[in-house]
């Protein structure tokens, strides 16, 4: 038996490397890979895997991975991320999951003839959109970062709110209550339940991080000590927490690493890899072995009315939660489109199902092992279909935002990525030293190896949805070559380059290249210190709280009106038109073309806003 089990499980971790690899190659999320895996070679398919082997271990081994996995989404997250997230995420996380849960659970009930008790336990379990599965998708997606911060945020959220919805739903149903949401007869003991259980993962969860905070930024002298002490962290919370209260672990877990996340805490990037590293590892497993129990006869079972589910679920449900929620924001059609295609379910309502389902079904409660199943069932179908088709999806929508090309990862070229990236653009780097490119990977940079002013580079890099490219290398001749590639292979027009000889400032303005030097940044800005003291002030939070953009106006509510019948949001100001070739100081009564190039100023977000209103 031993050797059996030691066989397989080196099998799962195999073939979780093997899904983390064709994963990378064919661009298509790892869940899908795991998934197939472990049916593949489960007893429904050539049987190399036998889930009765982990009978004994599997609610710890699966609790313990669930703990890794919500911990390190939430540390990567972080409370920064969710205060930057859209307004619409919230809207999302509240009432776009009750949608979702009263939708669901109507729909399971009626179509499937399971009762009230086990429909709103499958209904509460597919609240859940993980962070296990969405993650994979956008690393592999090029979106803006409201798209990205919005998806992570709610599957973060609705992870902790389907585990503690479905353990409170659960304890009803194994108690043989009838909870209906139609009749109001869900029970004042039930909303007490899931408010004490969120409330002792919340508390346990601020204790542990405040207490692992202290241990990290005192008494961990090493990157290998930090490293040990976060997973521990994660794991011995979960546990404390869910003794006292069923699934208030999930809620510990997410707190705890929301707040290590935020606070300063030494070694932090290399927390962050290790916990990644260990979370893969501990996802192949879980889904591989959770994979391999499914029974393909008893889904068969659900007949077309598990479909009808499925299908509703995907086009009627999603879609209605996200563009109520997103009703009247900065998200373009397209992309509040991308964000209702793109709704997978992930470990949570895989895991939880399967052990809910088992002790269930020891219980005696009917129809228990169909919780499973329906769950199963619309996580096959929305991985397959949602995560695998989301980068057809994006093209097909054309959300994928512009790129910038940087030549060079000088400290200059990484100096300027930084603050692209603080405005929300899609910063890649281009450059040739391996050792630069290893060390610039390693900060979390995206890069492309090669020499600028091959074209074949600069297509790799993304040239062909580039807006602009700036060369930024010591080397004027390589500075001006790149930039005559782009403009010659490209059509790019935006071309700056860092100039490194004075002399040579003249030869790149004749060729359509915009100049700088040292000399000349440098004389700027001493003049404006000199002479707008105050203005230089103010520009030096440009990109933090403070923001100047340029938008192309594009919207129907805007062409044709006049500037002071345009209600931009508060602290946000048009401060200058560019027409053609003129430069125009905007008045009240100036009406606005399509085309007009609008200069904006004011506070970071009240920007950003009205400049989804303009384009």
């Amino acid at each position: 038996m031993s050797s059996d089990l030691l066989l397989v499980s080196a099998s799962i971790i195999a073939l979780g490397a093997a899904s983390k690899l064709l994963a990378d190659r064919y661009e298509i999320p790892n869940v899908v890979f795991l998934l197939g895996f472990g049916i593949l070679f489960g007893p429904a398919g050539v049987g190399l895997i036998d889930p009765t082997l982990f009978d004994d271990s599997l609610s710890t081994i699966v609790s313990l991975a669930v703990a890794i996995i919500i911990f390190e989404g939430a540390f990567t997250l972080s409370a920064s991320n969710i205060r930057d997230a859209p307004k619409s995420t919230l809207k999302l996380v509240t009432g776009g999951a009750a949608l979702t849960f009263v939708s669901l659970c109507g729909l399971v009930h009626y179509l499937l003839g399971l009762q009230w008790n086990l429909s709103c336990l499958i209904a509460a379990l597919l609240v859940a959109t993980g962070p296990t599965v969405i993650t994979p998708v956008l690393n592999q997606i090029e979106v803006r970062e409201g798209v990205k911060t919005l998806l992570e945020t709610e599957g973060v959220i609705n992870d902790v709110t389907a585990s503690v919805l479905g353990a409170v739903i659960f304890s009803v149903a194994a108690l043989g209550y009838h909870p209906d949401p139609f009749g109001g007869h869900m029970g004042a003991d039930v909303i007490v339940d899931f408010v004490s259980r969120i409330g002792t993962g919340v508390l346990i969860g601020i204790i542990t991080a405040l207490l692992a905070g202290y241990v990290l930024r005192y008494l961990s002298l090493s990157p290998q000590n930090s490293r040990i002490t976060v997973i521990g962290t994660a794991l011995i919370s979960y546990a404390i927490a869910d003794a006292l209260a069923s699934e208030a672990g999930i809620v510990t877990v997410a707190v705890a690493g929301l707040i290590l996340g935020t606070v300063d805490i030494p070694f932090e990037r290399e927390i962050a890899g290790f916990s990644g590293d260990v979370t893969t590892i501990v996802l192949s497993v879980v889904y591989i072995i959770l994979a391999s129990l499914l029974d393909f006869r008893h889904l068969l079972t659900l007949g077309v009315g598990g479909l009808i589910v499925v299908v509703l679920a995907m086009v009627v449900i999603r879609p209605l939660a996200v563009f109520l929620s997103t009703t009247g924001t900065q998200f373009t059609w397209n992309e509040r489109t991308f964000i209702a295609a793109v709704g997978p379910r992930g470990i949570i309502p895989a895991s939880t199902a399967t052990l809910f389902s088992l002790q269930l079904a020891n219980a005696g409660v009917p129809n228990a092992k169909s919780v499973v199943h329906v769950v199963f069932l619309v996580i096959l179908v929305t991985v397959v279909v949602e995560a695998g088709g989301a980068p057809l999806a994006a093209k097909a929508l054309d959300i994928i935002p512009m790129t910038v090309l940087i030549i060079g990862g000088s400290r200059i070229g990484r100096a300027l990525a930084d603050r692209l990236d603080k405005r929300g653009e899609n910063a890649v780097i281009i450059e040739r030293d391996d050792a630069v490119i290893n060390e610039l990977r390693s900060d979390g940079y995206s890069v492309v190896r090669g020499n600028g002013t091959d074209a074949a580079v600069l297509e790799e890099a993304g040239g062909d949805r580039a807006k602009m490219v700036i060369a930024a290398t010591s080397d004027d001749d390589q500075n001006i070559l790149a930039c005559q590639t782009a403009r010659t292979r490209f059509g790019i027009d935006r071309l700056i380059a860092q100039v490194n000889k004075l002399e040579n400032a003249d030869a790149f303005s004749d060729l359509g290249v915009q100049p700088v030097t040292p000399v000349t940044a440098t004389v700027d800005m001493m003049d404006d210190l000199i002479l707008r003291p105050n203005f230089y002030e103010w520009l030096s939070a440009v990109g933090d709280e403070n923001e100047i953009a340029e938008v192309v106006v594009k919207s129907d509510a805007a062409v044709g009106e006049q500037i002071q019948q345009i209600e931009l949001e508060n602290d946000a100001v048009i401060a200058l038109f560019r027409r053609d070739d003129e430069f125009i100081v905007p008045k009240p009564t100036l009406r606005i073309r399509e085309g007009d190039v609008v200069t904006l100023i004011g506070k970071r977000e009240a920007v950003e806003r009205s400049v989804a209103m303009l384009e």
